[in-house]
């Protein structure tokens, strides 16, 4: 193992692989190091091999997994599912019908929530064109929205 400057933390070298200390890790995929030990507490991550000093140290296959994960999140996978994936992989279509049935949900949830939002953005946008009507006429303004809000919970 060699020590280079702190300025650059530690660039360890155990055979001819890059490792990396957690911090260098983070900084790579754009996560914070408590993330990382977050996704190994959850079993998304292996758990690393550690220095003298008791530094972590993680490996290419880390850095391209922890890539992986977030990925995943940002295509709507929730960390179980994407857990479950990283425990699939490797066993070929079985994992594709896997992973292309959790994406189908996916997709279906989104587009439930997504329909969701755009009845709750109507509504709003109805109710704040009321509210602005009554106001112009001398209504008052906190008690006319309350009524509005109130009238909209009532009528559910």
């Amino acid at each position: 193992m060699e020590k280079h400057s702190w300025r650059g933390a530690y660039n360890v070298t155990m055979s001819n692989e890059r490792q990396l200390l957690i911090g260098q890790l983070a900084r790579e995929v754009g996560v914070k190091a408590d993330t990382i030990r977050f996704y190994e507490k959850q079993n998304l991550l292996p758990k690393p091999t550690r220095i003298a000093a008791g530094y972590r140290v993680y490996d290419e296959a880390a850095l391209k997994q922890l890539r992986f994960i977030k990925q995943a999140q940002s295509l709507g996978f929730l960390l179980q599912e994407i857990h479950r994936i990283l425990n699939l992989r490797g066993e070929g279509k079985m994992t594709c019908r896997c992973v292309l049935g959790i994406a189908e949900a996916t997709l279906s949830e989104t587009e439930t929530k997504l329909q969701e939002l755009e009845a709750f953005r109507d509504g709003l946008k109805r109710h704040v064109q009321q509210w602005r009507s009554k106001t112009q006429n001398g209504g008052k303004m906190a008690a006319e929205f309350c009524a509005l809000i109130e009238s909209e919970s009532e009528a559910k």
